[in-house]
């Protein structure tokens, strides 16, 4: 009797015992992260019968289980990943949005500050200082284009620097994630839950979501196989498969990120990554800042383009046609590394009408039989070209060889225009201010006709370089007119006093008086003054002119302004709606796996009145076995 009243009691202590270093256990970890609330679950020993009645033996300890959900941890690990990556993006993006921020000092007011000087070049055609002033605004403007190219390389670099630190964590976190398996395996296979070792992986887990999303399936042995996003695996029991970054082998300059088998990357899709810190710096490096450097590129090519052609069509102070005013800029062509003809076929583009550029790299594909597919990856939209050359978005393409099908080229027809844009002349004489053409009245002319103005028409109103070419208008009344060219005499055509002459060569001509019949003016080549102003005007003309896909210079770079502004404002919002979800899954998931002082404090004396209950039942127990004893012994 007495052996199975202290039987009880000893079962009763143990059981509050365990339950006593539970509770204390939950209130020593209040505060470590990952770690989940535990809880003893008693259950009766098995009963013995007594005659016909069934007496209990005590209490035993079931289980000591952490409290812990599979679906909150989920939430809270994708949660994770994508408040990463949007914390990444903010990051990023305000580096850029602090870029072209300033606009006092900016490429903006670089811009502005050329073109002044432009109509200031315009107003003192003959004045060697304002030359030279014009010359060193057009310089600083450069200095700007380059500086910006320069510094979004070095956010570049810094993205593929942090890529690289970010892929070490996660390689280092899988490790310990395949270690953890190796112990939970073994721990699982005698039947009991290291719940120690079970938070310690979940908390690695929601480590590795902050580098790069995953998902999780576990394994009967209770390992845990961790994936990426495009299936590839991390973790499959205690095997592990490092992430590795490299050269993109189809986009020069490009990275790919992903699980290195053989050598060989199975590289994420930048656009459905997973998030996490990697996610966002794949997005950046593929997307945003390529989006950037084409616009700010674009700019650069078309207003240096456009210059040069009203520059070329001009004279300068020595009398010469103007040479360029700015470095030729080039379209960047690369043929994949993987091309197996790359030695042999070469694609090769040039620019016809930078008015038509977009601000896009290309993607030149070889079908075969000539046939090729060009896709423009900043909106993926593509175009099927039965034969090269042609001409697309205002540059014309051309092959030499015979590509194989599959065979890839990268086209950069702007990327790299901020950072090639150069001043090409050395001095303010070279600035092509004056016109190359002159009107002269014919010598027998008998009316009264006078030049008004022999104004230059705003590009692309001169084709070809046809401005110097001669062209001879003759009346053949005060109200008709022929105009003769090298390619004979048009017909008769209607004349208006004050109304300007137009021709397609690229000037306009007003003229004052009144014409007789067999009167003539001549406009060709012919010395220009010192006060010859008529290119330059057409220079500053330039600014406001729809050049850029349909805007203006100040438009476009408005554009880009606008562009980096909206672009930061999105991450920032998206920063702080994906910090809220990431708040509410973490507050979710601790309200049931965390710990409650004040409940556990509850089951503290609760456990502690079990113990102190248990202990009487012993000494109960004992006093009544030193009673029999003594009867025992007196018999």
């Amino acid at each position: 009797m007495t052996t199975g009243l202290l039987t009880i009691g000893a079962s009763a202590l143990d059981a509050a015992y365990t339950a006593l270093r539970t509770t204390g256990n939950n209130i020593a970890n209040v505060n470590t992260p990952g770690y989940s609330r535990e809880i003893t679950t008693f259950t009766p020993q098995v009963q013995i019968s007594s005659g016909s009645n069934y007496l209990g033996t005590g209490v035993a300890v079931a289980d000591v289980s952490r409290v812990y959900s599979d679906f909150l941890g989920q939430q809270t690990n994708l949660a994770q990943a994508m408040s990463s990556q949007a914390d990444t993006a903010a990051q990023l993006t305000g580096q850029v949005n602090n870029l072209f921020a300033n606009n006092s000092t900016g490429l903006g007011a670089s811009m502005d500050a050329f073109f002044a000087q432009v109509q200031n070049l315009a107003g003192a055609p003959s004045s060697a200082a304002t030359r030279q002033t014009l010359l060193s605004s057009a310089q600083q403007m450069a200095g700007q284009f380059n500086d910006i190219a320069a510094q979004l390389q070095l956010m570049s670099q810094g993205a593929t620097q942090q890529l690289g630190q970010q892929i070490a964590s996660v390689n280092t976190t899988v490790a310990q994630i395949a270690n953890l398996n190796s112990q939970i395996s073994l721990a699982s296979a005698s039947g009991a839950q290291p719940n120690s070792l079970l938070d310690q992986r979940n908390q690695d887990i929601l480590t590795l979501n902050q580098s790069i999303g995953v998902t999780t399936s576990t394994q009967s042995d209770g390992s845990l196989n961790v994936y990426l996003a495009n299936g590839q695996p991390l973790v499959v029991g205690s095997k592990t498969f490092s992430m590795a970054q490299g050269q993109d082998p189809n986009h020069p300059g490009g990275i790919v990120v992903g699980t290195i088998n053989n050598g060989v990357i199975a590289a994420l899709d930048p656009a459905n990554s997973g998030g996490g810190a990697i996610g966002g710096l794949l997005q950046f490096q593929s997307q945003t800042l390529p989006n950037i450097e084409n616009q700010v590129g674009r700019l650069a090519v078309t207003l240096s383009t456009q210059f040069n052609a009203i520059q070329a069509q001009g004279v300068d102070q020595n009398g010469a046609a103007g040479s360029p005013f700015f470095s030729t800029p080039s379209i960047a062509v690369t043929a994949a590394s993987a091309n197996p003809d790359a030695g042999s076929v070469a694609v090769s583009a040039s620019y016809q009408d930078v008015t038509q550029l977009q601000a896009s790299d290309y993607r030149l594909t070889a079908l075969g039989g000539g046939r090729y597919s060009l896709t423009r990856l900043s909106d993926n939209t593509t175009t099927a070209l039965n034969a090269l050359p042609a001409t697309v978005d205002g540059m014309t393409l051309n092959v030499s060889g015979a590509p194989a099908a599959g065979d890839v080229f990268t086209i950069q027809p702007v990327r790299l225009g901020a950072a090639q844009l150069q001043v090409a002349i050395t001095q303010g004489s070279q600035i092509a201010a004056a016109s190359p053409v002159q009107a002269v009245p014919g010598a027998g002319n008998s009316g009264s006709l006078t030049i008004g103005s022999l104004a230059l028409q705003p590009l692309p109103n001169n084709p070809n370089g046809a401005l110097p070419q001669p062209v001879t208008i003759k009346f053949i009344s005060p109200t008709q007119y022929t105009v003769t060219t090298a390619g004979g005499t048009s017909a008769a055509q209607a004349y208006t006093p004050g109304q300007a002459i137009v021709s397609p060569n690229g000037w306009s001509l007003t003229l004052g008086g009144t014409p007789a019949n067999g009167d003539t003016v001549s406009i060709g080549p012919g010395p220009a003054s010192a006060g010859d102003n008529r290119n330059a005007l057409l220079m500053g003309q330039l600014q406001s002119q729809a050049v850029v896909s349909g805007s203006n210079l100040d438009s476009a770079y408005a554009a880009v302004i606008g562009t980096v502004g909206a672009v930061a404002s999105a991450a920032n919002t998206d920063q702080a709606s994906k910090a809220a979800i990431l708040a509410n899954a973490t507050t979710t998931q601790s309200s049931l796996s965390g710990v409650n002082l004040d409940e556990e404090a509850s089951k503290l004396l609760q456990y502690q009145q079990q113990y102190q209950a248990a202990a009487k039942m012993i000494q109960t127990a004992t006093n009544v076995f030193d009673a029999i004893l003594a009867v025992a012994g007196a018999a």
